[in-house]
């Protein structure tokens, strides 16, 4: 069966009006692990730069992705949505399963 899965809802900014700062947590370049971001149907790679944990329990990745063979832009993305996953950690990766 052929699942629709939706693309990946990016997520707004932290602002004081939403409780306690989260806590973050900067990921050294050479330790950087990696998402898949749905985007426009397609499964996209995202270099990790960021996490946040927030107050609540949820959490944000911040990540440097590549839109349509455009350069890099960095976007936000909450933990936990069909059309965020794990691609990789340091020195693994694996392909989103469908």
């Amino acid at each position: 069966m052929n699942e629709q899965i939706p693309d990946a809802v990016e997520e707004p900014p932290w602002n004081e009006g939403d409780g306690p700062e989260p806590t973050m947590h900067i990921y050294p370049r050479r330790y950087r692990p990696g998402l898949y971001i749905r985007h426009k149907g397609r499964w996209l790679r995202a270099t990790v730069t960021s996490r946040d944990t927030h107050h609540d329990g949820h959490v944000t990745y911040h990540v440097d992705i590549a839109f349509e063979g455009m350069s890099g832009y960095g976007r936000a993305y909450r933990w936990g949505q069909p059309g965020v996953r794990y691609a990789r950690g340091p020195g693994d990766g694996r392909l989103p399963h469908d």
